[in-house]
C-alpha cells in the first residue's frame, strides 16, 4: 500500500515530470532552491489542498497521483458508487485563467473537500505545517487515542453527545413552541367557546338569505302564484279549458284520420302534466305565510353571521373547518408537558451514558498515559536528547464529542528544570524530533499507509542525524515514507534516492530522477562536501552508504 505514482505538467517550473515511488523509504534530495518544495506542493495539491490561484502561470495544472489503498479506503469509495481495483487514480486540474479546480478519483469528479478527507487516511504530510498542529494542544488528544486505540470508543462518545445535542435542541424548540401556544391557549378557548355557540353550518349563510327573500316578498310571492293558478286552472278561459277543448276536436279528427293520434296523445299529456302544475303551485302556495318574528330572527342571525365573517376575516365555511383545526391545537397544547417530560428523559439517559463513555475514555487514557510518556522520553533519548522528560497532563472540562478532558504536552529539555507547555520551549529541531519520536511510537498503531516528511531534519546533524535516519528506516518497514532531507546521515538509509534538479536555460524547469549507484555516490558527497566534490568526499561517502545499505 501506498504511492505508486506522481505526474505534474505545468505546475510552476514542473513542465511534465512523472516520478515512480515504492514501498520502503523514499529519499528526496537536491540543492536548496532545486525545487523540492514544488515537489511536495504538487502533491498536497493531489490530495486536495486548496489552491493559490497567485502562484499559477496561465496553463491548465494537472496532476496525477496513483495509489494503492487499503480495503477500508476501497469500501468507502465502493459505498458512494466509485468502482476501485487495485490501484486508486487521483487527477487534480487546475484552471487559472477561471481560477477553477476539478478532482477526480477513479475518473468520478468529486468535491476537494472530500477530496481532502478521503486522502487523510492514506498520506499524511508532516513538515512545517504539522510542527503547528503540535504545538496546537487541542490536537494532543488525538495522539494519546491513536496510541492507545481510543478512537473506536472516542466515536462512541461522538455518538451519544451528538444525539444529547440533538436532544437538547429538539427539547429547547418544544419549550418554546409551549410557551408561544400556550400564549395563545385563552385565545383558542374562547374562539372555540364562540364558534361552537354560534352553532355555524356550510351553507347556512344562503339558506337565510333564501327565505330572507320570501318572508320580504311574501305578498308579491303569493299574488303571482294566484295569477299563475287562475291562468292554468282555476280562473275563466283557463289555459287546461283550452286544451281540453282542443283534445275533444283532436278526438273527433281521430276517428276520421288516425295519423292525429300522436298530436292528441301530446294534448293528453300536456293536461296531465297541467293538472300536476296545478296541485304542486297549489301545495307551495298553502305552505307560503308571512311571520315577521321569523323574518327578524333571521336578519339577525344574518347580521350576526356578518359580524363573526369581519371579526375573523374568514367565510363561514372556513370557521366551521376551523373548529377542529383549534380543538386539535388545544390537544397538541395538552400534550406538550407531556412531550416534553419524554424529551427530558430521554435527554437525561442519553447525559447519563455519554457520562459513563467519557468516564471510561478518560480511564483509559490514563492508563495509556504513563506508557506513551515513557516512549516518547526513551525515543528522545536515543536522538540526542539525553535529558529530556515527556509528561502528558490529563485534566478535566466540560464534555464534547471527544471526551471531557484537555490534553496537553508537557517537556521538561533540561535536568531539575520542571515540564512545561511544549510550546512554550521548543525549538524547531528539538520539535522535529518530538514529531519523529511520537510518530516511531505511533507507527506500531498508525494505519495511515504513507507518510510525507518534508524537511525533518531541521535544526539537527552529525550522529543525531544519523539516529534520525535509522529511526525512519525503522518506520518505514511498515510504511511507506517519503522523505525531503538536507542532510547526506539521513539520505544513506533510502530504500530509493531521487534527486531534484533545476534546469536553467531561456526557460527554467524542474526535473527529479531516481539515483543508484555511482550517481547515488556523487549526490551523497555532494551533500557532504558542496559543489566541489573531492575524491575524499566519494570514498566518504560510499562508506556512509555501506553504514545505510547495513541497516
Amino acid at each position: 500500500m501506498g504511492i505508486t505514482s506522481l505526474r505534474v505538467k505545468n505546475y510552476i517550473f514542473v513542465k511534465d515530470l512523472e516520478i515512480e515511488f515504492h514501498p520502503g523509504l523514499n529519499i528526496i534530495t537536491g540543492e536548496t532552491g532545486a525545487g523540492k518544495s514544488l515537489i511536495i506542493g504538487s502533491l498536497n495539491l493531489a490530495l486536495g489542498e486548496r489552491v493559490d490561484w497567485s502562484l499559477l502561470p496561465e496553463k491548465k495544472v494537472e496532476i496525477v497521483l496513483t495509489l494503492k489503498p487499503p480495503e477500508e479506503s476501497k469500501k468507502i469509495l465502493e459505498e458512494l458508487g466509485i468502482e476501485t481495483d487495485e490501484e486508486l487514480i487521483i487527477r487534480r486540474i487546475l484552471e487559472p485563467a477561471q481560477k477553477k479546480s476539478r478532482s477526480y478519483i477513479n475518473s468520478v469528479q468529486v468535491p476537494a473537500g472530500f477530496l481532502k478527507e478521503f486522502t487523510s487516511q492514506l498520506v499524511e504530510l508532516h513538515g512545517q505545517h504539522s510542527h503547528q498542529i503540535l504545538l496546537d494542544p487541542r490536537t494532543h488528544v488525538d495522539f494519546i487515542d491513536d496510541y492507545g486505540e481510543l478512537m473506536k470508543l472516542r466515536e462512541e462518545v461522538k455518538e451519544i453527545f451528538l444525539k444529547a445535542k440533538t436532544l437538547q435542541e429538539q427539547l429547547h424548540t418544544l419549550k418554546k413552541e409551549a410557551d408561544e401556544v400556550r400564549e395563545k391557549e385563552e385565545f383558542l378557548k374562547y374562539k372555540l367557546n364562540e364558534l361552537k355557540k354560534a352553532e355555524l353550518k356550510k351553507g347556512e349563510e344562503q339558506e337565510i338569505e333564501e327565505r330572507v327573500r320570501v318572508l320580504s316578498n311574501f305578498e308579491k310571492l303569493e299574488a303571482s302564484i294566484k295569477e299563475v293558478l287562475d291562468e292554468l286552472y282555476e280562473g275563466e278561459e283557463t289555459v287546461y279549458d283550452k286544451l281540453s277543448r282542443s283534445l275533444h276536436i283532436l278526438e273527433e279528427g281521430e276517428k276520421i284520420d288516425s295519423r292525429l293520434k300522436a298530436e292528441r296523445e301530446v294534448i293528453a299529456s300536456l293536461l296531465t302534466e297541467i293538472e300536476e302544475l296545478w296541485r304542486s303551485l297549489l301545495e307551495y302556495k298553502k305552505g307560503l305565510y308571512y311571520d315577521p318574528v321569523e323574518l327578524e330572527t333571521l336578519r339577525n342571525r344574518l347580521t350576526f353571521l356578518n359580524q363573526l365573517r369581519a371579526k375573523y376575516r374568514k367565510t363561514i365555511e372556513e370557521l366551521v373547518d376551523e373548529i377542529d383545526v383549534i380543538k386539535n391545537t388545544l390537544n397538541e397544547i395538552e400534550s406538550f408537558d407531556e412531550r416534553i417530560e419524554q424529551k427530558e428523559k430521554e435527554l437525561k439517559e442519553a447525559k447519563k451514558k455519554l457520562y459513563e463513555k467519557a468516564s471510561l475514555l478518560t480511564e483509559k487514557r490514563k492508563k495509556v498515559k504513563k506508557s506513551l510518556e515513557n516512549q516518547i522520553t526513551s525515543e528522545l533519548h536515543t536522538l540526542g536528547m539525553e535529558k529530556a522528560r515527556f509528561e502528558i497532563i490529563i485534566s478535566k472540562r466540560e464534555i464534547d464529542e471527544k471526551g471531557m478532558d484537555d490534553v496537553e504536552f508537557y517537556i521538561s529539555t533540561n535536568p531539575g528544570e520542571p515540564p512545561k507547555p511544549l510550546n512554550k520551549i521548543v525549538s524547531g529541531g528539538e520539535l522535529s524530533r518530538v514529531m519523529l519520536a511520537i510518530k516511531t511510537v505511533l507507527s506500531e498503531v498508525d494505519k495511515v499507509p504513507t507518510l510525507v516528511f518534508d524537511e525533518a531534519d531541521a535544526g539537527i546533524g552529525g550522529k543525531i542525524a544519523e539516529i534520525v535516519g535509522k529511526k525512519m528506516k525503522k518506520i518505514s518497514r511498515k510504511r511507506q515514507l517519503i522523505v525531503i532531507t538536507h542532510l547526506p546521515q539521513i539520505a544513506i538509509f533510502g530504500d530509493r534516492h531521487f534527486v531534484v534538479e533545476k534546469i536553467m536555460d531561456k526557460t527554467t524547469t524542474i526535473t527529479m530522477k531516481e539515483v543508484q549507484g555511482e550517481e547515488r555516490v556523487r549526490e551523497v558527497a555532494r551533500m557532504l562536501a558542496g559543489e566541489k566534490i573531492t575524491n575524499s568526499s566519494i570514498k566518504y561517502a560510499k562508506e556512509l552508504l555501506k553504514i545505510g545499505e547495513g541497516v
